[in-house]
């Protein structure tokens, strides 16, 4: 691995027999980085703990200090999580830090930094690209007892940030990524001022122009469902819904909702699952919505419930009870909507050719397609529209000739 961004410098200064790692100083905006070396020992760092929640198992509390201290925990650097599937958890929890302060000097906050990268990737990114943790001051234990060195208590100063034992950093790292080989790496600031030789800015700690690093590998875990298909098929007054997967893990069954605004969706029935718990082969289900009174337009969408209560939700599909080849019958769906869109049309025999183009509320242009539907053709996805801003816009539709227009909403 080359040098990251946050690469900076430990040293080791000596303070009352006590060992102290004096790090690198960094005065810098983002995104770059500008560095300036610290040469006096008015603050610096001792005792760096990182806690992760690996699968399972319980906290464990990891030193970064390395061979350095003489502590009961595991080291940090250099070392491995493991191997996970991509339904298992990686948790870097939170961390604790002690500082020292001499010569007037204040420290005013600290912070863990935590940064996923896969391995063979650059580590070098901006600071934002970073997840924080921060460390909120836990107390000022100058004259207390050294639980890792009886014989010398803690210095005047001397504060503790963090709590090793109260971690509170949730998010799974696991969540979102792809088989394959990946680097935590992980760093601390501190942010000091007020010294006597008119010193002021944030201080890191990691180790020798590297951060520390620690590796593991994901491969690809259980689908709880692979669903192959989900179709809703307006039969005169009725719909019929269809869907179908390829493998089931724990899977207790589907629950049916239906919409009428695409927003707030209520259940028309529960088919349990048919593999038992968990298959791997073809499973068909049907359900036959068959409410009296259905007008407009009717969304439907799949609730997927595991055994251990987890949900996946699948679709919505649309389906109009408006008068055939009216304006009314292009729907788009879900709206407001936050990535994919569908929209639905009437149903003809021949082909039909033009374009769909969606404006801003300026009357910019942020996506312009042409189409070609063949015969019998109701719904036609767009491409991907996450990367649009939010706000309104305009999708306007040309088919044969024809013009249909809706607003949208992107959230």
């Amino acid at each position: 691995m080359k040098m990251t961004l946050l690469a900076h410098l430990s040293t080791s200064v000596i303070r009352r027999r006590k060992v102290w790692l004096l790090p690198l100083l960094f005065l810098f905006t983002l995104p770059t980085a500008k560095a300036q070396f610290n040469t006096g020992n008015n603050r610096g760092f001792f005792d760096v703990f990182v806690v992760a929640k690996v699968k399972s198992a319980n906290e464990v509390i990891y030193d970064l200090n390395g061979p350095l201290t003489n502590t009961s925990y595991s080291d940090f650097d250099g070392e491995s999580f493991g191997d996970f599937s991509t339904n298992e958890s990686l948790i870097i929890r939170g961390g604790e830090t002690k500082t020292y302060k001499n010569s007037g000097c204040d420290i005013t906050g600290a912070d863990l930094y935590y940064y996923v990268h896969r391995d063979g990737t650059p580590g070098n990114v901006p600071l934002e690209n970073y997840t924080r943790i921060q460390l909120r001051f836990g107390a000022d234990i100058g004259g207390s007892a050294n639980p890792n060195n009886p014989n010398q208590p803690y210095n005047p100063g001397d504060q503790r940030w963090g709590d090793r034992f109260n971690p509170t950093n949730n998010v799974n790292v696991i969540r979102g990524l792809t088989p394959g080989s990946y680097i935590v790496e992980v760093f601390v600031t501190a942010s000091f001022d007020r010294c006597a030789d008119g010193a002021t800015g944030i201080m890191y700690y990691s180790k020798n122009m590297l951060n520390y690093q620690r590796t593991f590998t994901v491969s690809q875990g259980p689908l709880p469902v692979a669903l192959v298909s989900f179709e809703a098929k307006r039969q005169e007054a009725n719909v019929q819904l269809s869907w179908e997967t390829a493998s089931e893990e724990d899977s207790r069954g589907y629950e049916v909702q239906v919409s009428t605004d695409s927003r707030t969706f209520r259940a028309l029935s529960f088919a349990s699952s048919q593999s038992e718990g968990s298959s791997v082969g073809r499973r068909r289900y049907t359900y036959t919505d068959i409410e009296a009174g259905k007008a407009g337009v009717r969304y439907y969408r799949l609730r997927q419930v595991d055994l251990d209560g987890k949900e996946t939700f699948y679709g919505p599909r649309v389906v109009n009870f408006g008068k055939e080849g009216a304006l009314a019958a292009l729907i788009a769906a879900p709206n407001p909507f936050s990535s994919e869109l569908t929209l639905t049309l009437p149903t003809q025999e021949g082909t039909r050719s033009g374009t769909v183009m969606v404006t801003d509320m300026l009357g910019r242009t942020v996506f312009n397609q042409s189409l070609l539907l063949a015969a019998g053709t109701s719904q036609l996805k767009l491409p991907e529209l996450s990367g649009l801003p939010k706000g309104l816009y305009h999708l306007r539709l040309s088919l044969n000739g024809e013009q249909q227009a809706i607003k949208l909403l992107k959230e």
